[in-house]
């Protein structure tokens, strides 16, 4: 069975839910600690900027699709954009930064939900995946988080 905007925004919800209540539970001395300390520098609180920084250009990418556009520049630099976004929300304190992404996770939840199935069929240039369809870069924004969450509770 095919995805439904229905099916995606409700596990948009799930898994935007699972994010707010991991970082819930952490305690003060696990916010600071580097989630990947061989590759990056990056703190709990920094991840958390990555994920707040993550809903707000996925959506912008999945708004631009369902207008017609194409997506991403094909130039765009996943990495150099994450690094400057991680380094300016990380000003932020955890709790707005939290509070930030559930507010942004909900509105991506209620753009997916009035989309069409045709919507879903609409393909353009994803930053990590390349050319594909709607439905695919909407899995792709829960997915990369699940992605995230999975690394790190290693660490803990």
């Amino acid at each position: 069975m095919p995805d439904s905007p229905k099916s995606l925004a409700d596990r948009l919800r799930v898994e935007g839910s699972r994010v707010v209540e991991f970082f819930n539970r952490l305690s003060l001395d696990q916010w600071g600690m580097l989630v990947y300390p061989q590759e990056s520098d990056w703190s709990f609180h920094q991840l958390l900027a990555h994920f707040v920084s993550a809903e707000i250009g996925r959506k912008e990418l999945i708004v631009n699709i369902c207008d017609g556009g194409k997506g991403a520049a094909l130039d765009f630099e996943i990495d150099a954009f994450n690094h400057r976004e991680v380094e300016k929300l990380s000003a932020q304190p955890s709790d707005y930064l939290l509070r930030r992404f559930a507010e942004e996770r909900n509105s991506l939840i209620e753009f997916v939900s009035a989309i069409s199935m045709q919507d879903l069929e609409r393909s353009g240039n994803d930053p990590y995946l390349g050319e594909t369809s709607l439905s695919e870069m909407i899995k792709l924004t829960y997915r990369h988080l699940q992605i995230h969450l999975r690394d790190v509770r290693e660490r803990l």
